[in-house]
């Protein structure tokens, strides 16, 4: 993977746990709000991956929820996440001296 491709994957994975900051989402909740924020496209193909991986790195956990006729999967960060989240927030305010 080239430097640039790397630097994108990491600021994805970044922003999507800082979503994930917020409270509870599904996917597409995710992929929405990533779109609204950055302008771009974030596909199931991407984001499902990337939560699995933070699931298995333990920082997420994930429930099944049923909406209408729909099961859907709510990622949700766990106290390892959140106190992650919190951690690279405050290195983040810290170097840009916001």
């Amino acid at each position: 993977m080239k430097r640039e491709e790397s630097f994108i994957t990491n600021l994805t994975k970044l922003y999507v746990l800082f979503i994930l900051s917020k409270g509870p989402a599904h996917g597409y909740d995710i992929m929405k709000e990533f779109k609204a924020a950055t302008g771009k496209v974030l596909s199931p193909g991407q984001i499902y991956p990337l939560l699995s991986a933070m699931q298995r790195k333990g920082f997420v956990e994930m429930a099944t929820k049923v909406e209408g006729k729909r099961q859907r999967k709510i990622y949700a960060l766990n106290d390892k996440g959140k106190e992650f989240a919190g951690n690279l927030r405050a290195k983040i305010v810290r170097v840009l001296g916001l």
